[in-house]
């Protein structure tokens, strides 16, 4: 038997994690958000607010599951380092700090992405930049970016000018600017162990996450994995440290075509990246995820991957929409569509059901391009409806 605590803030619903731990084998302990509908009859529920967590003083109930668990495990973004130092502080096997750090603050991950020869943007420390600026014509676009939030929260584009304004109350340790790459974004999700690339779909994005974080409707759809894609992966993931895990590989190409490194992230995508990966490869990346996490190895499952492509959608909670007959008209297009009359309301950007709308997964046999801009375009048709994805 194991002792084993999860920190958990994602609707666990979703990621089903007794289909991957024996809760009645294993002494499991979840820590965090969206716990009530889960049953209590195998598992300690303990629910608290993650990001007000203090590694160094948690109540007494958390302190004590955890300084005596043998798995600490917490696979969502905001997380990550959160656990790593609950880990150091009790002496808990897994990811540290050190090895965290790479995949989470956005300062280190561009320094040690130069170890590899994949291009990226041309990045500044806050102290840096102001050395420089001057440097820059006035109307160069750039990127402000803080090192250590997810989900594009924060993030900021403009000219040299108007970030030049902006800066002057900032923290210099806290934030990062970068040069604007014009292009399309893609996202490149798959499964890593002992290093070796396992299985990699990419993705691209139908609008921004920095689109979504500002109100707009955010989605993706599948495509064939570019020439450049595994390469980079393996490069990225060799030069940050990491080898085991889920992850999440966010890059640009530019407008020749020359694909730039933006962000990689060592857990699952958020949305219904997952599903579409599932549907498309026969593969949960959630589940190979925890294994992964549980020092187990995953074997990939031999069904042959689906020819169609699939995509997802969905609408940031705010946006004002019109979904009286969109799962009618699109019904052919429908794997999943999701109307969420009273979405609660996210403290921070959440790409989560709860706080959605309206969202989806939708199936073609080639791009899903269209049809999610089709499907965005019919619930902001009214000219009173103010959110748009085009």
């Amino acid at each position: 038997m194991a002792r084993i605590v999860i920190l958990n803030r994602a609707d666990p619903k979703r990621i089903k994690y007794e289909q991957v731990i024996d809760h009645q084998r294993h002494d499991v302990t979840y820590v965090g958000q969206n716990l009530d509908e889960m049953s209590s009859t195998h598992a300690s529920l303990l629910p608290t607010t993650l990001s007000e967590l203090d590694p160094a003083a948690l109540p007494p109930q958390i302190e004590e599951a955890c300084a005596t668990c043998d798995y600490l495990i917490a696979r969502g973004e905001r997380d990550l380092l959160v656990a790593a130092q609950i880990r150091e502080r009790f002496c808990i096997p897994g990811d540290t700090v050190a090895q965290v750090l790479p995949i989470r603050d956005k300062l280190t991950m561009r320094m040690l992405a130069r170890k590899s020869s994949v291009r990226q943007p041309a990045f500044w420390t806050l102290n840096k930049y102001k050395r420089a600026n001057a440097l820059l014509p006035g109307d160069h676009k750039v990127v402000l970016k803080p090192r250590l939030d997810a989900a594009s929260n924060g993030i900021w584009i403009g000219s040299r000018t108007e970030l030049d304004v902006r800066i002057g109350t900032l923290s210099e340790c806290d934030w990062l600017v970068e040069e604007f790459v014009s292009g399309d974004v893609f996202h490149l999700d798959g499964l890593l162990q002992g290093g070796k690339l396992e299985i990699l779909q990419t993705a691209k994005y139908v609008n921004t996450c920095f689109s979504y974080a500002a109100g707009s409707a955010l989605g993706s759809t599948q495509v064939d994995n570019p020439s450049w894609a595994s390469g980079a992966v393996i490069e990225l993931a060799r030069a940050l440290g990491y080898r085991d895990g889920g992850f999440h590989l966010e890059m640009i190409v530019d407008e020749a075509g020359e694909p730039h490194f933006l962000e990689f992230a060592g857990r699952i995508g958020g949305a219904y990246i997952a599903e579409a990966f599932q549907l498309k490869t026969g593969i949960n990346l959630h589940h190979a995820d925890l294994r992964c996490a549980l020092g187990e190895a995953f074997t990939l499952d031999a069904r042959a991957r689906q020819v169609d492509m699939f995509g997802w959608f969905l609408f940031p909670y705010g946006a004002i929409l019109d979904c009286s007959s969109v799962s009618q008209v699109f019904r052919d297009d429908f794997i999943r569509c999701l109307i969420n009359p009273q979405p609660s309301k996210p403290d921070v950007p959440s790409y989560g059901e709860a706080h959605s709308p309206l969202g989806g997964i939708v199936r073609n046999f080639g791009s899903c391009e269209e049809t999610i801009h089709a499907i965005v375009r019919h619930v902001t048709a009214s000219p009173r409806l103010v959110a748009t994805a085009s």
